[in-house]
């Protein structure tokens, strides 16, 4: 334990602690390592066809951790095939629901969706369609009804969709690599 310069009631063996610097907590020091934030505006990244009825929006394409996190559109009726994450998701529901065809709920404007890794499921979405926040880090697999992968996609395989998009519309493509 690093016991705080100000803090006299921690009885700590200092022979083997470290102490504290006169902040307390070294914040220059941790501040010197941090990268500097970034403020991303989705209205200046196209929504990117994706499959039918589907289109995504990324928002941050880090190809150092795995993390991916975008926007998906998906028009009213419309499905994401049957698949399954190599790690957790998250989900925020921004417009309209969704289910799982394989589940007894629904995701609706305002509620966030934690799914476990492995868990097979198959995106359909409401009349209305939805828009979704969704982070993500690691594959996606897509499956057929045998349960055998016939596609995948991952963060390299969105951001190269994402330039390649880009570079066909004369659009210039944001560094999402963060």
């Amino acid at each position: 334990m690093t016991a705080l310069a100000s803090d006299s009631s921690l009885e700590t063996d200092t022979t083997t602690a470290h102490k504290a610097s006169p902040d307390g907590f070294n914040l220059a020091a941790l501040t010197a390592l941090t990268v500097g934030e970034r403020v991303i505006d989705p209205d200046l990244i196209p929504w990117v066809p994706y499959i039918e009825g589907v289109d995504v929006k990324p928002l941050r394409l880090n190809r150092k951790t795995g993390i991916w996190v975008n926007l998906t559109r998906v028009v009213g009726g419309g499905v994401v095939g049957r698949h399954y994450h190599g790690s957790s998701v998250v989900g925020y529901v921004l417009e309209g629901s969704w289910y799982y065809r394989e589940r007894d709920w629904v995701a609706r404007a305002g509620m966030m969706i934690w799914e476990p890794p492995g868990d097979i499921h198959t995106l359909v979405t409401n009349p209305e369609g939805t828009t979704t926040l969704f982070l993500m880090e690691g594959p996606l697999f897509y499956l057929n009804d045998d349960d055998h992968v016939i596609g995948f996609d991952d963060v390299l395989s969105f951001t190269k969709m994402y330039r390649d998009y880009c570079e066909a519309n004369g659009i210039e493509a944001l560094d999402l690599d963060y």
